[in-house]
């Protein structure tokens, strides 16, 4: 079961009144212009901001991956499919999916593959000691939205997101979406709602754990982007 009581935080065209039940930064902002003032961009030009808002830390990455319509089909699939590994020097972190399993050992070592249930996924980042170390949290697929063309006006949008569930380390959603404009550019936005799970663990890591956070959702940028140019 999800471990909070906001699933679907991230959905930008929800709106009941309630104070969780819609998206302060809605999917139809501006590409990169209208970005809060906090905004900054990486040297990989990606825009990123970052705003506390009714107790959730509220992160927000978005790059232009490249134009056309072929690029904007190659990002939508790896979005569907929880598509995502990086590996940094010893270090990896990723996405655990069914639709495409991780291995989570050195082949050399083990041919062995974890394959969740469907709509059950994992975030893992490894932990390089003597032998590899995956620490993995579960998480949940919440919703797809495909090719709309109400959100934004004359644009065509794709979204996916996933919610933490019990075991989960933080309460929250993310949300990816692919964007083509009306000009046949390619964007790629990341939108994370996070705070502390009600676990004792929970409150102890939630302090340390902004930088690692941060770099997760980078990294996976890094990922669509490379996607995105067939890289």
């Amino acid at each position: 079961r999800f471990n909070h009581r906001s699933v679907g935080i991230t959905r930008p065209m929800l709106c009941n009144g309630a104070d969780e039940s819609h998206d302060v930064f809605p999917l139809c902002s501006g590409y990169p212009d209208q970005l809060p003032r906090s905004s900054t961009h990486t040297s990989d030009n990606v825009a990123c901001s970052s705003i506390n808002y009714k107790g959730w830390r509220i992160l927000r990455f978005q790059k232009r991956v490249g134009s056309g319509n072929q690029c904007y089909k190659r990002v939508q699939n790896a979005m569907y499919n929880w598509d995502f590994v990086s590996r940094d020097g010893k270090k990896s972190i990723g996405i655990l999916s069914p639709k495409k399993p991780v291995h989570l050992a050195n082949v050399k070592q083990t041919q062995s593959k974890t394959v969740p249930r469907k709509g059950l996924l994992g975030t893992f980042s490894e932990i390089p000691l003597f032998k590899p170390l995956f620490v993995v949290n579960p998480i949940h697929a919440v919703y797809e939205m495909r090719d709309c063309r109400r959100t934004i006006p004359n644009n065509i949008v794709s979204s996916a997101s996933y919610a933490t569930i019990d075991g989960h380390l933080l309460a929250g959603e993310e949300r990816v979406s692919v964007i083509l404009r009306g000009n046949d550019a390619v964007d790629v936005e990341i939108v994370s709602f996070s705070r502390s799970a009600p676990s004792i663990n929970g409150r102890i890591v939630w302090p340390f754990i902004g930088r690692m956070q941060k770099q997760f959702f980078l990294k996976e940028m890094e990922h669509l982007s490379r996607i995105a140019t067939c890289k």
